[in-house]
């Protein structure tokens, strides 16, 4: 299949439906089809490089998140959509409806991820998870760009539902953002001298580092304890002065993932405190890594799925309830070892390949479809 792939940037490393979209793009190249992309930062041969489009205020609020929107080219992006056979839209911003306008007019198949989270806009505009704010972006999202399709990527059986309780009418596929293969337990587990937590994301006010900061304060064996926190955001100084206050051992980071994989393999624990998340790619590489994950069971997160029993799962935002599952399983290492093997062993049914598998049948479903109304038409 020629696949064009359309996201406002592509030359973002922080973000995860950037990197979903750069590791579905090379795994399917990877499986003999030929995938272009049009996006800021697009670099391949055949990739159209489109500008920033600048809007007011919001695009300095976007910057702090590290977020650009892409200039609509006509003339380029026609050319781009006469050669593909489908197009795969990523974001439902303009620059994605714009495309999709075209599209339509040009007789294309195509389909859509749904991969933005109404309540992590509510947590940026400091409006917390406010339920009317979060059900208007949910509409406005299915008016103005996924009422338009017939069939929508849903990177977790979580967001599906909530998609189908907002009216969403088109077929949802559940299909995991998938995990690089690089993520394997290691051979040898190294001996730390502290006790290793590690969580990775933004640090951003919705994924609620500072319940875990606060946990290992509040742990038995807070001594004992290093706690890596992973990312960029907008939390960093916050973060940094709660771990100076409560005495905690606190490192920052944000790695490559060749070093990323090294710090997950050596690492004891993986905590996974966010209250808001479509799927959570990190937590999966952690897993996938033998890390025993402890995750919040919030509501608005698809996260706690990962869980193989309630020892990996504590109160959302509970802190207290965070430091007694820290406590068990530092406690308990033979059975930390035990269940590192079915966790990693569980990460499997999540990996890049069966994803992409998954993906080129809604693909072919799509193509198949406009195929058949065509001719049903013709």
């Amino acid at each position: 299949m020629n696949i064009a792939i359309v996201i406002d940037l592509i030359d973002n490393l922080t973000n995860g439906s950037v990197m979903t979209a750069r590791r579905f793009a090379d795994g399917l190249k990877a499986r003999g089809h030929d995938v272009r992309i049009a996006a800021i930062g697009a670099d391949g041969e055949d990739d159209v490089a489109v500008k920033v489009r600048y809007v007011p205020v919001l695009s300095e609020v976007s910057a702090k998140n590290q977020i650009r929107y892409g200039k609509f080219d006509k003339r380029r992006i026609t050319a781009l959509f006469e050669w593909a056979d489908i197009v795969h839209f990523i974001f439902p911003f303009k620059f994605e409806r714009q495309c999709k306008r075209l599209a339509d007019k040009m007789g294309l198949p195509t389909t859509a991820a749904f991969h933005v989270q109404p309540e992590d806009i509510s947590y940026n505009m400091h409006c917390g998870k406010s339920k009317l704010l979060c059900n208007y972006i949910y509409r406005k999202y299915r008016r103005n760009f996924y009422s338009k399709f017939n069939r929508i990527h849903c990177p977790s059986k979580f967001i599906a539902n909530q998609l189908d309780c907002h009216g969403y009418g088109a077929e949802l596929y559940v299909i995991s953002n998938g995990y690089d293969p690089a993520f394997t337990p290691p051979e040898k587990k190294p001996e730390n001298k502290k006790f290793e937590i590690v969580m990775v994301g933004r640090l951003a006010p919705e994924k609620k580092q500072k319940v875990l900061v606060e946990a290992v304060s509040k742990s038995a064996h807070k001594d004992d304890i290093h706690l890596t926190l992973l990312g960029h955001g907008p939390c960093l100084k916050k973060l940094k002065k709660q771990a100076e206050s409560l005495g905690v051992d606190l490192t920052f980071d944000f790695l490559p993932k060749d070093e990323l994989v090294k710090r997950l393999q050596g690492s004891d624990l993986y905590v996974h405190a966010s209250e808001i998340e479509i799927e959570a790619i990190a937590a999966i590489e952690a897993i996938a890594c033998g890390l025993v994950p402890v995750i919040s069971n919030s509501e608005l997160s698809a996260t706690p799925q990962f869980a193989l029993d309630e020892r990996s799962l504590f109160e959302n935002g509970n802190s207290l309830a965070l430091a007694k599952k820290i406590d068990y399983w530092f406690e308990n290492p033979e059975e930390r070892g035990r269940m590192s093997v079915l966790y990693a062993n569980s990460a499997k049914k999540y990996s890049l390949e069966n994803s992409l598998a998954l993906a080129e049948r809604m693909f072919r479903d799509e193509i198949n479809a406009c195929k058949q109304s065509a001719e049903n038409n013709a």
